[in-house]
């Protein structure tokens, strides 16, 4: 399903540089852990990104990387109610999809997850979101403008431990 995309001035947003390998721009009022992976929040939200970054070490297309993170995210979490797959963005050197889950929890709680891969040339990022179900559009147009601003650090220069900055 094609949707559209919300896009939201952003230019009071701070920038983010992550480790060298992406960098971005989010809310003044959203928060970043950088500690074994990168967590993107808003102490007040509703839910929380997830960030895991990975270097290309095969000979996979863009779009078939992409759908191998869809598809181990499916085995993940298991037992699912409703799966849409969609691309959300493509422009030179960069791919990336969009895969919403609904799911239950163990103790039954409904659970939203939105999975963006967003592939370079190189490096891949694994980005989800995840909420309750009945919360899953409150903060859709803020995640998809967080997604939208991402760029890949694609140098190997550019991947060196660096600290945090906004």
């Amino acid at each position: 399903m094609k949707r559209d995309q919300i896009k939201i001035d952003k230019s009071s947003w701070d920038e983010i540089h992550v480790d060298g390998w992406f960098r971005g721009l989010i809310p003044p009022e959203w928060e970043i852990e950088d500690d074994e992976e990168v967590i993107i929040y808003d102490p007040t939200g509703f839910g929380e990104l997830r960030l895991n970054m990975f270097v290309k070490n095969d000979n996979r297309s863009k779009k078939q990387r992409a759908f191998d993170i869809v598809l181990e995210w499916e085995k993940e979490l298991g037992t699912l109610y409703e799966k849409e797959v969609s691309f959300f963005k493509r422009r030179p050197g960069l791919m990336a999809l969009s895969a919403e889950f609904i799911g239950s929890e163990p103790d039954g709680e409904m659970v939203f997850w939105r999975i963006f891969p967003v592939i370079g040339e190189k490096l891949s990022l694994d980005i989800s979101y995840s909420c309750s179900l009945e919360d899953r559009n409150r903060e859709e147009t803020i995640i998809e403008n967080i997604i939208d601003s991402i760029t890949l650090l694609e140098t190997v220069d550019n991947r060196k431990k660096a600290p945090l900055t906004d």
